[in-house]
């Protein structure tokens, strides 16, 4: 009976060591550590020992983000950042009472945000905090980084040097920020430049230095970003490989203040293509200079024209396409420049097929549903005054008599956006479906519109 005993479990050891050999590919190491485990195991079974069991085998260094089972919204209260989730109640994160601004990583699990010196409005730093615990919260780039910063920038005279612009690229939990000098008195002078930081290892990267990058946005699959600056368009892949420079340069766009205007590009859903609408140098010019629609590829070749549409100056069309990028939204001046009379107009990609959904009082696009077949414009004032929505057949749905009660709309999805909503001197931050049967309340925000981001 011992004999046959051990014969079944030389068996098993071939079986196993027949199954070792089917192994996922990894490394070598990976393949062969768990292999001699396997086979220790399985001898020491044999000897007639207690079987110790094999220890799990994990790939290392390769994190895998799922987004979160609900909707979940991160907002600024009080100087506080605080996380919503969709079924659930609200819960604060941090108490120092200086956050700023918020972003959240895709997954749910890291909101990013500023804080600012409340005894020196000229002191920011980036922080980081996780949303369940322990939620850890951490110093990204600390204000002496900054201070830094701003001594090796064109400007370090500045009273200070602040994040700019910061998002999550896709799919990781790697934050990409800019920075802008701040001075006493008016003025927006953006560095262009673009710095990583890991909110997990607080591993820290200059992708492009002052005057390198520009204001930017990560392509849909995070593999790529657009890099965008007041008379160039740039392409390069997210960690700054393969610059395509200048793959698009037009004039500086008049808007006669201080601050230069930087387009906004939109990336296909598959990241194989960009489209951006591009406003005409002379904003004021009569008649009105066309506003040119641009097709970007993202091999480096030049961009090409696609068309172009009669669109009003200052109504900046930085939300004209549509999600799938086939159509185009805007205004267009009719009438006697005194009388402020506008019409909507919806086109396709390239101009062509040019069509009047609303006319009104300084109407003007706002944007598109994620469906691309509904879009949202106000009637600023007049009989009509309201915020409405429009579908590319069929009639317009008034959502709101005064325009100004939605603040901040973000779309959840193609029947529910999150907004603020004005109550006396405090906002509302609420999530609500076009059909205005639903203003579910997410939480009041005292004194001024705060900062929030979602994801799910």
């Amino acid at each position: 009976m011992g004999r046959l005993k051990f014969r079944w479990q030389l068996l098993g050891l071939v079986f196993i060591l027949l199954l070792a050999s089917c192994l996922p590919a990894g490394t070598p190491s990976d393949n062969q550590n768990a292999l001699e485990t396997i086979v220790a195991t399985t001898l020491t079974a044999v000897a007639g020992e207690a079987p110790v069991p094999p220890p799990e085998i994990v790939t290392p260094d390769v994190p895998t983000f799922t987004p979160p089972h609900a909707l979940q919204v991160a907002y600024v209260k009080d100087g506080n950042v605080y996380i919503w989730t969709e079924g659930e109640s609200s819960v604060g994160l941090t108490n120092t009472q200086d956050a700023m601004d918020v972003s959240i990583s895709v997954d749910g699990q890291v909101i990013a945000y500023t804080r600012r010196n409340p005894n020196n409005d000229f002191a920011y730093e980036l922080w980081a905090v996780n949303t369940s615990g322990p939620t850890n919260a951490r110093v990204l780039v600390s204000n002496a980084e900054f201070e830094a910063l701003k001594a090796a920038s064109p400007f370090p005279d500045a009273r200070g040097l602040r994040p700019d612009f910061f998002k999550f690229q896709p799919g990781t939990h790697q934050l990409a920020y800019s920075t802008v000098p701040m001075f006493e008195g008016p003025g927006y002078a953006p560095g262009e430049d673009l710095r990583l930081v890991n909110t997990d290892t607080l591993e820290k990267n200059t992708v492009f230095n002052f005057n390198e990058g520009g204001i930017f946005y990560f392509s849909p699959d995070g593999t790529q970003m657009v890099l965008s600056n007041p008379d160039h368009i740039s392409l390069a892949n997210a960690d700054g490989s393969d610059l395509r420079s200048k793959v698009l340069t037009f004039p500086l766009v008049g808007t006669y203040s201080e601050y230069q205007y930087h387009p906004r590009p939109h990336w296909s859903s598959d990241s194989s293509f960009l489209r951006v609408a591009i406003p005409p140098e002379d904003t004021l010019a009569q008649p009105t200079p066309p506003t040119i629609l641009w097709h970007i590829p993202t091999d480096g070749s030049p961009a090409t024209q696609l068309g172009s549409i009669p669109a009003v100056p200052f109504a900046w069309p930085d939300t004209a396409f549509s999600p799938n990028l086939d159509k185009v939204g805007y205004a267009k001046s009719v009438g006697e420049p005194d009388q402020n009379q506008r019409e909507l107009h919806i086109a396709n990609a390239d101009g062509s097929g040019d069509s009047v959904v609303a006319t009104g009082e300084g109407v003007e696009f706002w944007q598109w549903m994620p469906d691309g077949e509904r879009f949202l414009y106000v009637i600023h004032a007049g009989a009509e005054q309201g915020a409405y929505l429009g579908q590319l057949s069929g009639e317009s749905t008034l959502i709101a008599s005064i325009p100004t009660t939605l603040n901040q709309i973000r779309w959840v999805d193609n029947s529910r956006f999150l907004y603020f909503q004005p109550n006396g001197n405090a906002w509302e931050l609420r999530i609500s479906d076009v059909d205005g049967q639903n203003h579910a309340f997410i939480d009041t925000v005292p004194d001024s519109v705060g900062s929030f981001d979602f994801t799910q």
